[in-house]
């Protein structure tokens, strides 16, 4: 999942059945330009992870999908594990952690 995706994929998540709007991303996520956006929403919602519901040209509300919500889990957990292993990495190059 590449970046933007999963950065549309993730505040999604976060707000719920609440739904989240156009204006919403673009507070939340800094430096996105519509077209990103909208090849991202479009692309996660091919793969069935979010409800787009178009409410003019340009302004939606988006909603995740249980199959969403189980790709969020799997790829926060993915995020996390590589995290650590980058910080158990340079760790051990510091000789930090050594008695």
């Amino acid at each position: 999942m590449d970046e933007t995706e999963w950065r549309i994929l993730n505040l999604v998540a976060k707000r719920g059945s609440i739904g989240t709007s156009r204006e919403d991303f673009f507070r939340e996520i800094r430096g996105v330009d519509f077209e990103e956006l909208e090849r991202g929403i479009l692309a996660l919602e091919k793969d069935g992870y979010v409800n787009v519901e178009w409410l003019d040209n340009s302004k939606f509300i988006i909603t995740i999908t249980d199959a969403g919500s189980t790709e969020v889990k799997a790829e926060y957990e993915r995020r996390l594990k590589v995290y650590q292993e980058r910080i158990a990495a340079q760790k051990s190059k510091a000789g930090l952690g050594r008695t």
